[in-house]
């Protein structure tokens, strides 16, 4: 895809088909150090409306990356016209009268689960399904046409993968029940002034570039802190303060109990450089 010529001159990915292939992996050798995964849904004839086999393939996907200790940041994409347009409703009753608790299906927990961060790069229509998949993202970047829809109330389905329950808390109650109960659209721009997203960028070549520089930065700091830190904030997000504030401090002090002699000395060389 176009996309894939924003990669630089030099830098290597390795294709890895999962299951249909409508969900792509490929592994970006990072210069610096680790490997970025690139996972793509691939179904754009439909849009990426994802299939009960779709959520499969993302969800042992996303599973596989996570094994993979190299692996140190994920961007999740769309091929065609759109990032995903939520469940195909023509294969609807295979995803929904499925074991809800089937975690071989579970996608968005796959993704929640994951233990380094996630940038996702949207494009087109992130509707429904798609916009809980974006949610789940630790960090989203848009195109211009991108815009956000959440069609639950539109065609009677109860949200199960927990966009009830985040956009309220990222974007304020009020905002969340005019994207919901109005199923109103949510352009980028819009996204972007409601904290949903980071950025706006004219193209969806553009938007993935940017999760690519977003995830060569993270590549370059600490792997271990990043994994912790991404844990300390999702777990805290669900906290009031002041028990976050303790879980912050229980897990920093398990942290620092395992730092060494090495890294005490890295410390020390970097403030040399000062």
């Amino acid at each position: 895809g176009s996309e894939r010529a924003q990669l630089r001159q030099g830098e290597q990915t390795r294709p890895d088909m999962a299951g249909s292939g409508c969900v792509l992996v490929e592994r970006l050798e990072e210069v610096i150090g680790g490997v970025i995964g690139i996972v793509t849904l691939n179904r754009p004839s439909a849009r990426n409306a994802l299939t009960r086999n779709m959520l499969r393939d993302l969800t042992r996907a996303l599973a596989e990356l996570d094994k993979d200790d190299r692996v140190r940041c994920v961007v999740l994409r769309g091929e065609g016209r759109a990032f995903c347009a939520g469940i195909d409703l023509t294969a609807a009753s295979g995803v929904f009268t499925g074991d809800a608790d089937d975690k071989e299906y579970d996608a968005v927990g796959a993704l929640e689960r994951l233990r380094v961060p996630i940038v996702g790069a949207v494009h087109g229509a992130c509707v429904t399904a798609g916009f809980e998949i974006a949610l789940a993202c630790d960090v989203l970047v848009a195109s211009e046409d991108a815009f956000f829809h959440d069609t639950h109330c539109k065609w009677g389905i109860a949200p199960g993968w927990g966009l009830s329950q985040k956009l309220p808390r990222m974007v304020g109650p009020n905002r969340a029940r005019l994207a919901s109960l109005a199923c109103e659209r949510i352009p980028a721009r819009q996204a972007l002034d409601w904290g949903l997203t980071t950025s706006v960028h004219a193209t969806a070549e553009l938007a993935f570039a940017e999760a690519l520089r977003i995830c060569k930065q993270i590549c370059r700091n600490d792997a271990l802190m990043v994994r912790h830190y991404k844990q300390v904030l999702q777990r805290g997000l669900s906290m009031t303060l002041s028990d976050g504030r303790k879980m912050e401090l229980d897990e920093a002090l398990k942290a620092y109990r395992k730092m060494d002699t090495d890294h005490f000395g890295k410390l020390k060389r970097f403030k040399s450089k000062l």
